[in-house]
């Protein structure tokens, strides 16, 4: 990796979504965010439909989370897709894709 990060940007599904978070679990998806753009292509790419779709798994308060995202190379940026729990997370992310 280079080192230079890549920028982070919100899809507008997902800004809704993390809007309705605490803020507690706002600064923990601001944290994992920052993981992302140090080095986006750690985390595993998913297949079938929703190939191009990366997914990142992190814990809050004994709650497994997804951060499903894109990344967008020619431009240097991160798309976030849905952050949620792993309830039902496959069924929505198709639902936004």
């Amino acid at each position: 990796m280079s080192g230079k990060r890549y920028q982070i940007h919100m899809a507008p599904s997902a800004h809704r979504r993390y809007k309705k978070f605490t803020l507690p679990l706002q600064r923990k998806v601001q944290e994992e965010a920052k993981k992302l753009s140090e080095d986006p292509y750690r985390y595993e790419e998913l297949k079938g439909p929703l190939k191009g779709i990366r997914s990142h798994h992190f814990e809050f308060k004994d709650v497994t989370y997804r951060i499903a995202y894109q990344i967008l190379e020619d431009e240097k940026r991160i798309e976030i897709v849905l952050v949620k729990t792993r309830e039902k997370f496959y069924e929505t992310l198709r639902q936004i894709i």
